[in-house]
């Protein structure tokens, strides 16, 4: 399931605009494109009267992948990882397991409490505020899909 985009949804949002929703310099955002962590899916903006256009989710992602560096995880390694994240529908939160190797998680608001009692050092970031002001609505699955997920 992935994500819905409301009527409200902005779907052009130019460099400077993503960088001030994701909480993050425009500078860092630049960085990040270059590198081809976080590169904009609506228009790349090459060529000189070239314009960077990035799409709500693109926001997500450079705000997670902010908030990461903001909490200590090593943005060098949790970039490409960030870029190639799958955003679900409903109601998540993004896990980091900080050690010699990070890993990301995507896992269940309802599972995070009982993920984060296992030992290790973790940073988790919730995309739901910037979710609402982006205008991005989370596909909301029926209960009949949510007890065969937890069944399967």
């Amino acid at each position: 399931m992935g994500l819905v985009i409301t009527q409200t949804a902005r779907n052009r949002i130019s460099a400077p605009e993503a960088a001030g929703l994701a909480g993050i310099t425009y500078r860092q955002l630049d960085y990040w494109a270059r590198r081809g962590w976080l590169v904009p899916s609506i228009e790349a903006g090459t060529g000189r009267p070239g314009r960077r256009l990035y799409s709500p989710v693109d926001v997500l992602r450079l705000a997670a992948l902010g908030h990461l560096g903001r909490s200590g995880a090593d943005v060098g390694q949790l970039g490409p990882q960030v870029a190639d994240l799958e955003l679900p529908a409903g109601d998540v939160d993004y896990l980091v397991l900080l050690g010699p190797e990070p890993s990301l998680e995507v896992v269940a608001a309802e599972e995070l409490r009982s993920r984060l009692g296992s030992p290790g050092t973790f940073v988790v970031f919730d995309p739901a505020p910037l979710r609402r002001q982006l205008g991005l609505a989370p596909a909301v699955p029926t209960p009949t899909h949510l007890r065969e997920a937890r069944t399967a």
